[in-house]
């Protein structure tokens, strides 16, 4: 009787157990979603054929500068050429170069381009009659030099995926690499990066989709005892060599005890630039001169000024929590006074309500919900190509 009853007892549990495990849903995770992205979007095709989370990070990350080195991109079975690890032309990268032969001949490089665009195409090489056929297009490029050069080819649109470049290399020339360089895009990713295997929460999706559409501009401002935040640039820079402080006010008003201003050679300043948070701030200068050019955390920009200290919004850029950089250039007699940093209020509610996802924060979002967002996108919003 009790072995009766165990066997029957087994028989449940076993029924009860397969039928739990057939109700119980996948968990939709970051990397999912990645997955489902890039799809949605035709980006897949930048993806080897089988990529690693690094490979997904490369696309969603968006820098578009991309370099091969010549010896890791070449046919070596069907390519007269020479692989060469010695200093003949100058200083080389990676573990070598190419050499032609006393005649002409040809290379052909098959390299991974993961996103999209318009790229100039530079080669770091020696000799003079390079042709470069991409996409049955010719780009005849010499060095002008007896050494390793880097050289402008052309500004070629490239779709992502495998791209193929057939070289001919003029008598004893010889190539080190060569480059793809566009304009980089906004990473689309949760405001603290992608972790892959964490399940895709309410507040994770909206802050995808803020970045996808690159909305951050429409996040509001953040609260009033956090704004605006001005930084002195003369406080913040040493001694330079072709700029000195100055308190001269009849160019227009300025708000520290004193600004900076170049001499008739220009000037380079390098400000620090501290923050309590990470996020997005914008960006307000008061200064003087022409075209301004500068860099902040890696990203560029490029302003107007007017021919007195006024002030100028160079636009909305991440800042880390601590030190970021800003390199400013000064055309002859610029000057610059002071820096507004102006933060965006980034809670947990703004995401939400700027990308339209039903909250909590943490509610958990499936494979269907978040396919019917992307495609409700399409056409709506601006979305990288």
């Amino acid at each position: 009787m009790l072995r009766h009853t165990l066997i029957v007892i087994a028989f449940f549990s076993l029924f009860q157990s397969v039928s739990w495990g057939a109700d119980k849903v996948p968990v939709f995770t970051q990397k999912d979603f990645a997955s489902q992205l890039l799809q949605q979007f035709s980006w897949s095709n930048g993806l080897p054929g089988e990529p690693a989370d690094r490979d997904y990070l490369l696309i969603l990350g968006g820098k578009r500068i991309f370099r091969y080195e010549a010896e890791n991109a070449y046919n070596e079975l069907t390519d007269r050429v020479t692989l060469r690890d010695f200093p003949l032309f100058g200083a080389f990268t990676g573990k070598g170069w190419l050499m032609g032969v006393s005649d002409s001949t040809t290379a052909t490089f098959t390299v991974l381009l993961p996103i999209a665009g318009d790229y100039e195409l530079k080669g770091i090489i020696k000799g003079n009659g390079f042709v470069w056929n991409i996409d049955n297009k010719d780009y005849r490029v010499d060095s002008n030099s007896g050494n390793f050069r880097e050289t402008d080819i052309a500004k070629i649109p490239l779709p992502a995926g495998a791209v193929t470049i057939k070289l001919t290399i003029p008598p004893d020339g010889a190539i080190d690499s060569f480059s793809l360089t566009a304009p980089d895009y906004t990473p689309i990713q949760p405001f603290n990066g992608w972790r892959f295997k964490e399940k895709l929460t309410a507040v994770r999706l909206a802050e995808i989709v803020v970045a996808l559409t690159n909305r951050y501009a429409e996040l509001p401002s953040g609260a009033h005892d956090t704004l605006p935040r001005m930084i002195a640039v003369s406080e913040k820079i040493a001694s330079h060599p072709t700029a000195t402080p100055t308190k001269v006010s009849y160019l227009g008003p300025f708000y520290s005890s004193e600004w900076i201003r170049a001499d008739y050679r220009g000037a380079t300043l390098q400000i620090p630039l501290t923050v309590a948070e990470a996020g997005y701030y914008g960006i307000t200068v008061n200064l003087l001169g022409e075209l301004i050019t500068g860099i902040i955390n890696d990203t560029p920009f490029k302003i107007i000024a007017k021919p007195y200290l006024s002030k100028v919004a160079i636009g909305l850029f991440r800042l880390e929590s601590g030190e970021n950089s800003l390199s400013i250039t000064l055309p002859p007699t610029g000057g610059i006074d002071s820096i507004e940093l102006n933060k965006k209020s980034m809670t947990p509610d703004d995401f939400l309500r700027l990308a339209g996802v039903a909250g909590p924060a943490n509610r958990l979002i499936g494979s269907e919900e978040a396919g019917v967002l992307l495609k409700s996108m399409q056409g709506s919003f601006s979305v990288r190509k």
